[in-house]
């Protein structure tokens, strides 16, 4: 089973409290604490519905196997290699290559990443030269096996492979895009006004806006 584990989350805000306040028209200090915290809940419904992370997040996605689920950029046992014309049998492969990938969970900050496994010895290895990273705007991430290379085997433990990364649009909340800092105050604005859950998701005008930042999952 795959398992994600957020090891570092931005010190940043999106959105600060004076930004916040100047929006709802608010001129006292007696609500602060309360909007700090709908603020940070408006960015994780944009972020929710962006499927991607604003400011960056550093992550380990642990894996029992190379072929563990969800992490595959191929859905079926069998596709048609496109170079031979030759059935292709079994595992998590690129359609396009033929190569193994390992798709992340999130469009990525950085090119830097970290690929270790526990071989069958229980001794900890490192495999990130054996791959190549492809970091693309408004796509997820993925890892692709060098058609020089050869995947190991694991020892089986729910652990045996850990991806380390970094997620997210902007290092800093002046780098982030203004369409998205407006779409989160509307978010905000509906959490402030209503006080309580409604069934509606979003904000019509915030989905407008954030539409064009979303990914698409898959």
């Amino acid at each position: 089973m795959v398992r994600l584990k957020l090891d570092n989350a931005p010190t940043g805000a999106v959105i600060t409290t004076a930004e916040a306040k100047e929006f709802l028209r608010v001129t006292h200090s007696g609500e602060d604490t309360m909007i700090d915290s709908m603020v940070n809940g408006a960015v994780e419904v944009a972020q929710n519905y962006m499927n991607r992370k604003i400011l960056e997040y550093e992550y380990t996605l642990f894996m029992e196997d190379w072929n563990d689920v969800y992490v595959s950029n191929s859905y079926a046992s069998t596709y048609r290699d496109i170079l031979t014309n030759e059935t292709i049998y079994g595992g998590y492969y690129s359609k396009f290559t033929g190569l193994p990938q390992i798709i992340l969970p999130f469009p990525l900050a950085s090119t830097t990443f970290i690929v270790k496994y526990t071989d069958v010895n229980r001794v900890s290895q490192v495999l990130t030269t054996s791959f190549n990273l492809f970091v693309y705007e408004n796509q997820k991430g993925f890892l692709e096996l060098k058609d020089t290379e050869t995947l190991p085997e694991v020892y089986p433990i729910a652990s045996a492979i850990e991806i380390t990364f970094t997620a997210g649009m902007a290092r800093l909340a002046s780098d982030v895009p203004d369409a998205i800092k407006q779409a989160i105050l509307l978010i905000l604005g509906k959490m402030y006004e209503l006080r309580e859950d409604s069934v509606s998701r979003l904000p019509k005008a915030s989905e407008y806006i954030l539409d064009p930042y979303r990914i698409k999952t898959y």
